[in-house]
């Protein structure tokens, strides 16, 4: 690939918001991408959160002027280039469903609500990129404003991502309202900050690693007090314990007269400290370099592996399939069959066909997962498992789409009027359903591709007079396919015909 060609990453953290614009450039060895611009606007959408857990007016007005500030800079580039990621707040909100389409008008992109392990991971990506390839087990921690997520992993290989539920802005929300810090709240706050962290301790520190890393504004704000202060190299436990002593001193975050303590990293001061000594007396940790790439460059190199043809959700399919001992073959036959009968009938801009299309693979691909547990009632353990996994790569919205489509590969329909999102999706319902009649056999014979004609709301199936006569359970069970489609009405009309 030549030229120099733009990525832009948007990073819709608890915190802050951010945008980062990189250039990709060719190298003998491969692709790097050069940071060419960056924009940030503290949003603090997790001090947003009611009781209730519901995004409140204010942190949703100061979100979208932020989106639409981002938006006048992304006016140039095209879908494909921009990805947008939305962190902890957006997947704990209540609310989130309904402000996302607000946002994304804001924006103009589509914005990908990611898991923490997903956040993790691309977490883990980006410092990849920014640190040496020494094969070495290196600790990754990355605490945002509303979880704290830790990876180890070695070069460019995660081979442990965890994300805690607790962060700068949530623990400083919690423990210092009003920004007042005692010796009694600040310890409040640090064991809340180990209980959230101790579940996966065990597992870090019998892994072990060879030396520790933090990203991201808490750990770039800590290791600049340390160094400026207290002439500490790294970040230690006991430039920590100085911080801490000196804020409990002054009682209030804006009183502290520490060098190089900015003014937008006070109001969550307390909550990043009471983490960060958590993480450090928790994991064991002993002292902690910074690297200042972390999510918004994973999520750059992500999609350039994803326009490269490397793209982690591939990975994450043929990981599962093989998991769950699922019938590749077979899968693979469905799966090409419920594409094509998709492509007939499909209509729509070309991105999001392209999205849907891909899937639609996926989870015809991975249907049957649910065999593993039990014959009876698959398709639900299929749903269940594609909606709870950690799958990298995948948004929540991608698994929960593959998750009603799992659900409804067999059985009644009705079941789905609650989950299917627009008529998209049920023609992938009823592509993924046809192909699995067609291909019931489960062996090599070849299978005609019915011709499908959607046309002002109405389906029209074709298939040989010929087939249908050799092939009887499967031409009555596409008639009574076709019944219960008639019977839901999601289609004004559904016609099955043997010509």
């Amino acid at each position: 690939m030549n030229g120099h060609r733009l990525l832009a990453a948007v990073d819709l953290g608890s915190n802050s918001f951010r945008l980062l614009i990189g250039r990709v450039e060719s190298t003998p060895v491969g692709e790097q991408i050069l940071p060419l611009d960056g924009l940030k606007e503290s949003v603090r959408l997790a001090a947003g959160l009611d009781p209730r857990g519901m995004l409140d007016a204010a942190s949703q007005a100061r979100a979208l002027s932020a989106l639409s500030r981002f938006a006048e800079r992304l006016r140039s580039f095209s879908p494909e280039t921009v990805r947008t990621v939305g962190t902890n707040t957006l997947r704990v909100a209540r609310n989130a469903r309904r402000f996302l389409p607000t946002a994304e008008a804001a924006l103009g992109f589509p914005i990908e609500v990611i898991g923490g392990r997903e956040e993790a991971r691309l977490i883990y990506l980006g410092a990849a990129h920014a640190l040496p390839a020494d094969r070495q087990d290196r600790l990754v921690v990355d605490i945002g404003g509303g979880s704290t997520e830790c990876i180890i992993g070695a070069d460019y290989d995660a081979a442990l991502l965890e994300s805690a539920g607790v962060g700068c802005v949530s623990l400083s929300q919690q423990f210092f309202p009003g920004g007042e810090v005692d010796r009694t709240s600040f310890e409040q706050a640090y064991y809340a900050a180990r209980d959230v962290l101790a579940p996966t301790a065990r597992a870090y520190r019998s892994r072990g690693w060879s030396y520790a890393v933090g990203t991201s504004g808490t750990a770039k704000a800590l290791t600049q007090l340390a160094q400026l202060n207290f002439s500490a190299d790294q970040l230690t436990r006991e430039a920590l314990l100085n911080i801490e002593w000196l804020l409990v001193k002054a009682g209030h975050a804006d009183r502290l007269r520490l060098e190089g303590l900015r003014p937008e990293r006070r109001p969550v001061l307390a909550g990043g400290l009471a983490v960060m000594s958590a993480v450090f007396d928790e994991l064991g940790v002993s002292e902690m370099r910074y690297c200042p790439a972390a999510l918004r460059q994973g999520v750059l190199y992500d999609l350039l592996g994803r326009r490269a043809g490397a793209d982690m959700r591939e990975i994450t399919v043929e990981q599962m399939m093989q998991r769950y001992a699922v019938d590749a073959a077979h899968a693979r036959r469905v799966a090409r069959t419920a594409v094509a009968l998709f492509e007939q009938g499909a209509r729509g801009a070309a991105e999001l066909l392209a999205q849907r299309r891909e899937l639609l693979r996926w989870a015809v691909q991975l249907a049957e997962i649910g065999q593993s547990i039990a014959h009876d009632g698959f398709h639900k353990h299929s749903a269940y498992i594609l909606s709870n996994a950690d799958m990298p790569g995948f948004t929540r919205s991608e698994q929960a789409t593959m998750s009603h489509l799992a659900l409804g590969q067999v059985g009644g329909l009705r079941k789905l009027r609650e989950l299917v999102a627009d008529d998209l999706e049920w023609l992938m319902v009823l592509s993924m359903r046809v192909a699995s009649i067609l291909h019931r056999q489960r062996d090599d014979e070849e299978t005609p591709l019915p011709a499908l004609f959607l046309k002002r709301r109405g389906i029209r199936l074709e298939l040989p007079k010929a087939w249908a006569k050799a092939h009887p359970l499967s031409d009555q069970t596409l008639r009574t396919e076709t019944a219960s489609w008639a019977e839901l009405r999601v289609f004004d009309e559904i016609v099955y015909e043997r010509i």
